[in-house]
C-alpha cells in the first residue's frame, strides 16, 4: 500500500496550508484527511501519498526536523498497515506500556533509587550496554523483600490508551504480546489485564521471599526483541507488512527498524533519531490513526 505522512498535534488551518506547500515544494501529492473531531483534545491529519517512489531516509530527517521545531509530530510511513487484517503487534513494557521502569521502582523500595535510575537512564539512551547495566543494577538489589512486589505493580501507571490499542487490536484478530527488558512479575499481570496474548520478560530469582540480585533464563536484550519478533511473525503465519513494534529505548531500536511500523513513543532523542515512527503527542491510542482509523471508528470500539 502506499506511504503516508501523519500530523498529530496542535494544527491550526495554516499550518496545514504551510505544510501543503511543503509537501509541494517536494514533489509530494496526497490529500490530507483529517482523523480527528471536535471531540479530541489533540488534532491528527494524514496525507497517504501518490508517489510511487520516495527517498525514505531523507523524508524521514526533515519531518523530523519539523517535529523538534513546531512540537507537532510528522510521521512517515513508508507502508499502510490494514488493521482489518491480522497481523503481530509487540511491546516493550517499561515506559512504553506502563508509566515508569520497574527496575527504578524497585531500586526505591531497596532505598538506592537515584543510583539506579542514573544507571537506567543512560542505557535506555543508549550510552551503555544493556545487558551489562541490567546485571549491575539487578547485583545491587540482592537482599529486597519480594514482598514490595505488589505494592510496586500497584502504584504504577498504565500509558494512555493501552486499553483502547488492545481493545481494537484483539477486536480484529491480532496477536499481540509484550517483548520486556523488565520482569516477568510485571509483564504478566499488564497482559492478563488487557488480554494480551504472549509475554516474553526476565525472571526475577526469588529465595527465602528475597531477591538474590540474579535473574534466570536469557536476557530480553535489544537483540533477542528482535529474534522474538521474527519468531512469533513466523508461527503466526502473518504478512510481514501486518508487523508493529513499539517501544521507547535504545535497546527497542532493532525491532523498531524491523517491523513494518516501528513506532517510537516518548522515546529518547537517539531513538527519535534512529527509530521509524518517533510518536511524541498520543498515548498508545496513537498507533490506531497510524493505521487510518478515525476517532468516531475509535470510539466505536470502546464502547
Amino acid at each position: 500500500m502506499s506511504a503516508s505522512i501523519t500530523l498529530m498535534g496542535s494544527l491550526s488551518p495554516e499550518y496545514l496550508d504551510q505544510f501543503s506547500v511543503w509537501l509541494d515544494k517536494r514533489g509530494l501529492k496526497g490529500a490530507p484527511r483529517r482523523l480527528t473531531d471536535n471531540q479530541d483534545l489533540v488534532s491528527v491529519v494524514q496525507v497517504v501519498l501518490e508517489n510511487e517512489a520516495v527517498n525514505s531516509a531523507s523524508i524521514r530527517a526533515e519531518l523530523l526536523a519539523l517535529s523538534d521545531s513546531t512540537g507537532v509530530d510528522h510521521i512517515y510511513q513508508s507502508t499502510m498497515l490494514d488493521i482489518h487484517t491480522v497481523g503481530v503487534a509487540v511491546f516493550d513494557m517499561d515506559s512504553t506500556l506502563i508509566k515508569a521502569e520497574v527496575m527504578d521502582e524497585l531500586a526505591v523500595e531497596a532505598g538506592i533509587g537515584e543510583q539506579i535510575s542514573a544507571v537506567t537512564a543512560s542505557a535506555m539512551r543508549g550510552e551503555i550496554d544493556f545487558v551489562e547495566s541490567f546485571v549491575q543494577r539487578l547485583a545491587l538489589l540482592k537482599g529486597l523483600s519480594s514482598d514490595v512486589m505488589d505494592g510496586v505493580y500497584s502504584r504504577i501507571q498504565h500509558m494512555d490508551g493501552i486499553a483502547t490499542l488492545m481493545s481494537a487490536l484483539h477486536h480484529y484478530g491480532w496477536h499481540t504480546a509484550i517483548l520486556s527488558g523488565g520482569f516477568t512479575y510485571f509483564a504478566d499481570r499488564v497482559q492478563v489485564e488487557y488480554g494480551m496474548t504472549e509475554v516474553h520478560a526476565n525472571v526475577l530469582e526469588i529465595q527465602d521471599g528475597e531477591l538474590t540480585g540474579k535473574h534466570l533464563g536469557a536476557i530480553v536484550d535489544g537483540e533477542r526483541k528482535k529474534l522474538l519478533l521474527t519468531k512469533i511473525v513466523e508461527e503466526q503465519g502473518v504478512d510481514w507488512k501486518q508487523s508493529i513494534a513499539c517501544g521507547d529505548g535504545a535497546n527497542d531500536l532493532l525491532m523498531l527498524n524491523h517491523a513494518a511500523l516501528g513506532v517510537a513513543l516518548h522515546a529518547k532523542p537517539l531513538v527519535r533519531k534512529q527509530a521509524p515512527c518517533p510518536m511524541n503527542n498520543l498515548g498508545l491510542e496513537g498507533i490506531l490513526y497510524l493505521l487510518g482509523m478515525t476517532s468516531v471508528q475509535i470510539r466505536a470500539l470502546s464502547v
